[in-house]
């Protein structure tokens, strides 16, 4: 039997009310790891947008830049490198604030306010993995940092995006406007 492809897990449908047939998540977005610097891994990525009949009605691209990959440490709490490749749910900030708040309450510690609008969720041994901007690998342990142009820099070996603040506003947009139904992401490499 053949095993389906992160692709088709992430996009698979289900049974809706009254029996109609209706998207699991309405963005998707595949990030293929492909370039690897001294201190950064960069990924191209393309985010598509699903209606209820599951079929494409909007889409962007654009680059990712993380930590340098490890997969010996990807799964080590503050490792400061690359997650782990997989399928995961980005959620807002909102509902991942109401998650941990929940269980702060419970415990009488007090709510925290997070620092970013997105974040990639159960990563295996890493919290906080957020998408936000930056320049290179410096500015982030962990997370996404979106860009719309790649640059290798010879004389460190290690590559930087560019109009990151720009591309990961666009990003967000994508996300406000299609994602009320959930967002996947898909990590992995060529």
């Amino acid at each position: 039997m053949r095993r389906p492809s992160i692709f088709e897990i992430a996009t698979a449908f289900e049974d809706g009310k009254n029996g109609e047939i209706k998207p699991k998540t309405n963005v998707v977005v595949n990030s293929t790891r492909e370039w690897y610097g001294k201190n950064s891994t960069v990924s191209t990525f393309t985010a598509t947008a699903y209606n209820e009949q599951g079929e494409k009605i909007d889409s962007m691209k654009g680059y990712f830049l993380e930590p340098h990959v490890n997969y010996d440490s990807a799964k080590i709490a503050n490792s400061d490198k690359a997650i782990m490749y997989g399928t995961y749910n980005i959620i807002s900030k909102a509902e991942l604030e109401k998650r941990i708040n929940k269980h702060r309450r419970e415990r009488g510690e007090k709510d925290v306010n997070l620092k970013f609008d997105w974040y990639v969720d159960n990563v295996p041994g890493r919290s906080g993995i957020a998408i936000h901007g930056g320049r290179n690998g410096d500015n982030t342990s962990g997370c996404l940092l979106p860009g719309d142009t790649l640059e290798y820099k010879e004389d460190i070996q290690d590559y930087t995006i560019k109009n990151s603040t720009l591309k990961k506003n666009e990003l967000f947009n994508f996300f406000n406007q299609y994602g009320k139904q959930g967002i996947k992401i898909n990590i992995g490499f060529k």
